[in-house]
């Protein structure tokens, strides 16, 4: 599964971490430090790894003047196929935008700026006292104490078990609230009572969130997301045996 998405359309290239590296340097000021780009990628790779967390694939799109990048990293901890997640990344070296990281199981970056993610991990300007390797240390240690709240979420998620009663009633209030498109009640309904992974057989409320997020991926990406994040509020609250969540507009 893809945790992350990006899209380049408006005045950019895809490119490789090779063709950044061969990016000239920007030339800094008194009150300006510009980053190079592969060394932003380099040094965030860096500490990624020191944390146990590989990069497993990388995509790329720099602006055509070589000043704005955009990026998302598919990530993952360990072998185990829960430990998941991406990181999105924007960042100019001509003063129109901070060093910005987003991290989470969603994340989308697209050249239009439209950045989401569950968490905002780091914004922080070009200035001359920016300590790159300090900055990213912190931003991906949130960024592991957020994903180890919603490893936690998992596997509560994995043990609670669902009468096909309890089942029935939350695909039909996910619906009812607005969570998703109506049209996609037929497919959440048979990817939970017919599966066919054999990992989302078990009648319990990680197999229905998978149902949901499954439908989902049909959707556009930029209703998508926020129709996951949503759906992870709306099984939090349902655990929690809170009435409903907040509606989503029509």
């Amino acid at each position: 599964m893809q945790h992350g998405q990006l899209v380049s359309h408006v005045d950019t290239d895809l490119v490789s971490r090779a063709e950044l590296r061969a990016l000239p340097s920007p030339e800094a000021t008194r009150t300006f430090k510009p980053i190079p780009h592969v060394e932003l990628v380099d040094m965030l790779d860096i500490v990624l790894q020191q944390n146990q967390i590989r990069i497993e694939e990388e995509r790329f799109a720099l602006r055509r003047d070589g000043s704005v990048l955009f990026g998302v990293l598919q990530l993952s901890y360990g072998e185990s196929p829960d430990g998941r997640a991406a990181l999105g990344l924007r960042t100019a070296n001509n003063k129109t935008m901070s060093i910005q990281l987003c991290a989470g199981l969603s994340v989308f970056v697209c050249d239009n700026l439209a950045f989401r993610g569950d968490m905002i991990a780091l914004r922080r300007k070009h200035t001359s006292g920016l300590n790159l390797r300090v900055e990213l240390a912190g931003a991906v240690l949130r960024f592991q104490e957020h994903f180890g709240r919603l490893a936690s979420e998992v596997e509560g998620l994995k043990a609670r078990s669902l009468p096909d009663l309890e089942a029935k009633a939350m695909i039909h209030n996910a619906f009812a609230f607005r969570l998703m498109p109506v049209r996609f009640f037929p497919d959440v309904s048979q990817a939970y009572f017919e599966p066919k992974i054999a990992e989302f057989a078990p009648r319990n409320a990680w197999s229905l969130h998978n149902a949901f997020t499954g439908a989902a991926k049909e959707m556009p990406i930029t209703t998508r997301l926020p129709a996951i994040q949503a759906l992870g509020k709306f099984f939090g609250m349902s655990a929690e045996g809170a009435a409903s969540p907040r509606l989503l507009p029509a």
